[in-house]
């Protein structure tokens, strides 16, 4: 019995057993399936801001849904609705692709609008909000 005691206390002392499980892929946000884009947001002054991943699925030639799932590096300010997860939609115009992080919000929306090309989507990340366009940084987003 003294026994048993004595190995439940070293056990509860110590703590869990950290895993040797090393995924450079894996943010707070949860491991990036296979085909998502890992993300990454920069301010105006090229810090980085969010990171996490998102979707692009193409419904059609013009039409694209998916998910995101984001957070915050460190403390940034006036980022916007740029963290956490949800449903997007886009479409591409022209050859730039758009992409609306909470479309169903007209006066508080994050629009991605840039290029992807060979598996990687760039651009300008434009916080839109009652009163416009309230900030803006840009993004890189590669597909894994």
């Amino acid at each position: 019995m003294k026994k048993l005691i004595l190995i439940t206390m070293v056990a509860i002392m110590t703590g869990p057993i950290p895993s040797c499980k090393n995924n450079s892929d894996d943010t707070s946000v949860g491991p990036i399936p296979t085909g998502a884009y890992q993300y990454k947001s920069y301010d105006t002054t090229g810090v980085a801001i969010v990171k996490g991943w998102l979707t692009l699925n193409y419904e059609d030639s013009l039409h694209i849904t998916g998910e995101w799932h984001l957070e915050k590096i460190g403390n940034p300010q006036n980022i916007g609705p740029q963290v956490g997860s949800g449903n997007l939609i886009g479409g591409i115009d022209q050859g730039r692709v758009w992409v609306e992080l909470n479309p169903q919000y007209a006066d508080n929306n994050l629009q991605l609008i840039g290029i992807i090309e060979d598996g990687y989507y760039e651009g300008e990340w434009i916080w839109l909000s009652i009163v416009g366009i309230t900030n803006r940084g840009s993004f890189e987003a590669v597909r894994i």
